[in-house]
Parts: C-alpha cells; sequence; structure tokens
C-alpha cells in the first residue's frame, strides 16, 4: 500500500478533482482528515500561584530585598 499525503489545505474542489483522475486511474482512493489534538499550554508558574497567600509581602519588599536597598 502506498500513501499520498497532501500537506496543504486544498478547497474542496480541488479535491474532488484529486480524486476524481486517481478513480480515473483505477486507484482506490480513501479521504482521512487529521485527527488534531487540542493543545494544552500549561503555564509555568502556575505551580507558583498561591505561594505567597498567607504572608505578608509584596513585589516592593521582595525588590528592597534582592537589590540590598535600605
Amino acid at each position: 500500500m502506498t500513501e499520498l499525503i497532501i500537506k496543504n489545505r486544498l478547497s474542496r474542489q480541488k479535491l474532488d478533482t484529486v480524486v476524481c483522475i486517481l478513480k480515473a486511474l483505477k486507484v482506490d482512493v480513501e479521504i482521512k482528515k487529521p485527527t488534531h489534538k487540542k493543545v494544552i499550554k500549561k503555564d509555568p508558574f502556575a505551580e507558583t500561584f498561591g505561594m505567597w497567600a498567607d504572608r505578608d509581602i509584596d513585589a516592593t519588599t521582595l525588590r528592597k530585598q534582592a537589590w540590598g536597598i535600605e
């Protein structure tokens, strides 16, 4: 069995034309639509959400500590 993979999107009319040509050459044709897996993007910082929830700290305080500002 040989597979022909068409990578570009074709209009229905063009696809029908290709199928008709192949059938005229007595080639068995099967059309399969690709299955697209749903991509779930994970936030790399999602695990740190709420890390400071119970602490009295803000961005200004963290910057002062990190930069050594008094």
